[in-house]
């Protein structure tokens, strides 16, 4: 279960397998976020092991160990300079990005995190490197499609949060995009609402699932829910209106807040309540996420409890 996240950070304190630097051809120690990367991993080592390989080509990277990183590798990337975009940028830029999950893939890494490669002094336009960095991405997890992959961009620019984040929405990487509660339309949980204890097991996998989240994509996707820390938050759709809030507990005993306002949810007792949020459970930690089968599951239910069946016949 791949995914993309954009985050708030340094790239220097993520726990990622694999980091990558925005490096140079000649793989020397830079400023800016190489610099940093340099710096925290221990300048001398690092370049001394830059220097074995001594050369990277524009569009390509290459591996060093992380040393004193969280990280187990450096990618050294290298992306184009700007001039005008039409001297092979875009598709230099592509290519380094592509190149160092290749490479963080064959060294069994199963998250890495990327800077916004050459939207610093290398001049490419921030959206533009959006696009770039975003296509190659899903390009990469469409195409190894067996792989699980974590993959992380750190920022520290609030505008350059903003822009890839309005980017990665809008893009074809949007279906690797961990769900946040400004992704959908939304309403909080209203006065009128009630609390139980829900109690079930969740596999690693499983709270995967949950932690991705869900973004609607058609019509039939009933649902938008998203986690923030260990609480879920379940939206319609539709309306935007919050019917689930879960406290996800270890002990698997979950504190459970369900909507009780008669116009916006209607559901005749707590007993109810367990049984519907299990299978909706069920449906969403799936892998992968089935929108459509549990859409039609639902109208069966609606058409159970209205008195009619799906065969036509009352």
């Amino acid at each position: 279960m791949s995914t993309i996240e954009i985050r708030k950070i340094s790239i220097t304190a993520l726990d990622t397998d694999a980091i990558v630097n925005a490096a140079n051809e000649e793989l020397w120690a830079g400023g800016g976020v190489c610099g940093a990367i340099f710096a925290a991993a221990g300048r001398d080592r690092l370049q001394k092991a830059c220097d074995k390989i001594g050369h990277c080509d524009t569009g390509s990277a290459v591996i060093t160990p992380g040393f004193d990183l969280k990280a187990r590798y450096v990618i050294h990337a290298v992306g184009p300079r700007w001039k005008d975009g039409s001297h092979g940028e875009p598709e230099q830029l592509y290519g380094a990005y592509y190149r160092s999950l290749e490479l963080a893939a064959a060294n069994q890494c199963l998250s890495s995190g990327f800077p916004l490669i050459s939207a610093g002094i290398f001049g490419y336009p921030v959206q533009g490197a959006w696009r770039q960095a975003l296509a190659a991405c899903a390009d990469f997890l469409d195409r190894h499609d067996g792989l699980t992959m974590e993959i992380v961009f750190a920022a520290l620019s609030d505008g350059i949060i903003a822009a890839g984040r309005k980017e990665l929405l809008r893009s074809g990487a949007s279906r690797y995009k961990i769900a946040e509660r400004n992704d959908w339309k939304r309403l909080d949980m209203p006065k009128q609402h009630d609390t139980f204890i829900l109690r079930r097991p969740f596999t690693a996998r499983q709270m995967a699932a949950l932690r991705r989240g869900n973004i609607p994509q058609v019509m039939e996707d009933k649902w938008f829910w998203f986690m923030e820390g260990n609480t879920l938050f379940a939206h319609r759709s539709w309306t935007g209106v919050c019917i689930y809030r879960m406290e996800i507990k270890s002990d698997g005993d979950h504190a459970v807040t369900v909507n009780r306002d008669p116009e916006q949810y209607k559901c005749a007792s707590a007993e109810e309540d367990v049984r519907q949020l299990n299978k909706l459970l069920d449906w969403w930690t799936q892998e992968p996420y089935d929108h459509y089968h549990e859409w039609l599951d639902e109208t069966a239910d609606a058409l159970a409890k209205a008195g009619k069946n799906t065969d036509g016949n009352r």
